[in-house]
């Protein structure tokens, strides 16, 4: 059954608005309900219209939301300064010719000039994982759940990985840009590892087939990067199981967890 939000915001004067308000479930004022959507309570609710406010109404026209614009490009100059330029490394898109002969990871990594490593960048972009809030509103999720979708770029990612370096004889590195602001390089552990539980085995937040996908994913990604956007920070992960862990965090210049 659909449901309204209800909140109180005006006391009632009168006896019978008090009546109405006590059926909805409203004690003071600032109080929130979630009440059926009945043609009993819509008629409670106009009774007291100018006494509540409504939150959310299943019944109201939806405003489509436009699409989040963001920069990649900003995104990658970003990934650049904070990861790759300290440490020498140059990021190389690959050619038009590459490209058309099947999927890639986003960069190749050089050193020196010489090939050291492959780099995927997932971003607000993809899909729109991760929606930043509008001014003074609300961090909203698309195509939730948010730990589902973390889960498939790993495998999506490792797919671009493993048509470039299908011997995986170089570094895999996956970096996510993050612009949500409740989101934080937890929620990546948390898609990888489950939650840790106190004397018990971690909560898995996938599906059993699906985190068994994941978690053999990750194993082919030498290191993960998760860069806050906003702050301008850059956190890193990894597995253990990776075969190039080692190689891929003394490239960064990361020590081991």
């Amino acid at each position: 059954m659909a449901l309204i939000e209800i909140q109180l915001v005006r006391g009632a004067a009168k006896n019978k608005q008090r009546k109405a308000l006590t059926a909805l479930g409203l004690k003071r004022i600032g109080h929130n309900k979630w009440v059926p959507d009945t043609p009993g309570i819509r008629a409670k609710i106009k009774r007291v219209s100018h006494l509540i406010r409504i939150n959310n109404d299943p019944a109201a026209p939806r405003q489509d939301r436009p699409a989040p614009q963001y920069d990649e490009e900003q995104d990658v100059a970003q990934i650049r300064r904070l990861a790759f330029e300290p440490n020498g490394i140059t990021l190389e898109r690959y050619s038009d010719a590459e490209l058309k002969s099947g999927k890639t990871p986003d960069f190749k990594l050089l050193k020196g000039g010489k090939l050291c490593g492959l780099c995927e960048v997932k971003s607000p972009r993809d899909d729109y994982v991760f929606d930043a809030p509008n001014e003074s509103g609300f961090a909203v999720r698309e195509n939730v759940p948010l730990h589902g979708k973390l889960g498939s770029h790993i495998r999506q990612a490792t797919k671009q990985f493993e048509a470039a370096n299908p011997d995986h004889k170089l570094p895999n590195i996956l970096v996510f840009v993050n612009h949500a602001p409740d989101l934080d390089r937890a929620d990546l552990f948390a898609a990888l590892s489950g939650i840790p539980v106190s004397g018990g085995r971690p909560l898995e937040l996938l599906p059993a087939k699906m985190q068994r996908q994941v978690r053999e994913a990750a194993r082919r990604i030498d290191l993960f990067l998760w860069v806050d956007a906003k702050k301008g920070t850059c956190q890193h992960l990894s597995v253990a199981e990776a075969p190039h862990q080692a190689a891929a965090l003394e490239l960064l210049g990361l020590p081991k967890e």
